[in-house]
């Protein structure tokens, strides 16, 4: 097989291992939209603003002796939200929401006037503006490698002549 080929391939290769996971993978958040004594609502979310419709919930309580499973086997709504009314006496929560993988995760306090941790599937938080753009920078730098390449070697075979 032609070398040049050979090298093309290979590079094609590499190119597609790195873009992959970032090409397939999207993340998922998780907000508390209403925290009082009598009830807390979130929503559930991927990363491009799209609601997890129909998102397993799981709602645990969170006290000295560790987590206590409160609530199961329930869904989000289409629209991704997702409510319950907190147990007397009870001040923190973990609410989990799974869908398709995807799994996002919130701990409240009704204590407290803010939510005190939130994750999601990636930890990027770039807007998805911002994401595109990075994403076309990363391309240019790769072209720009590729282009320095190509012109060492050209250069070599200048002054091989």
């Amino acid at each position: 097989m032609n070398s040049r080929f050979k090298q093309i391939m290979f590079f094609v290769l590499v190119l597609s291992l790195i873009l992959m996971p970032v090409a397939s993978a999207h993340s998922v958040f998780m907000d508390v939209v209403e925290k009082s004594e009598s009830n807390i609502k979130v929503k559930a979310y991927y990363g491009g603003d799209d609601p997890m419709k129909n998102a397993e919930v799981t709602v645990y309580i969170i006290d000295e002796s560790g987590e206590t499973l409160y609530i199961e086997d329930v869904s989000t709504d289409t629209d991704g939200f997702y409510s319950f009314s907190p147990e007397e006496g009870q001040e923190q929560y973990r609410v989990v929401a799974s869908d398709f993988g995807h799994k996002a995760e919130k701990e409240i306090d009704i204590s407290s006037k803010s939510s005190t941790h939130s994750s999601s599937g990636t930890s990027s938080s770039l807007p998805l503006s911002a994401g595109i753009v990075a994403g076309f920078g990363y391309l240019a730098g790769i072209a720009g490698v590729g282009m320095m390449i190509s012109a060492r070697r050209m250069k070599k075979k200048y002054e091989e002549k």
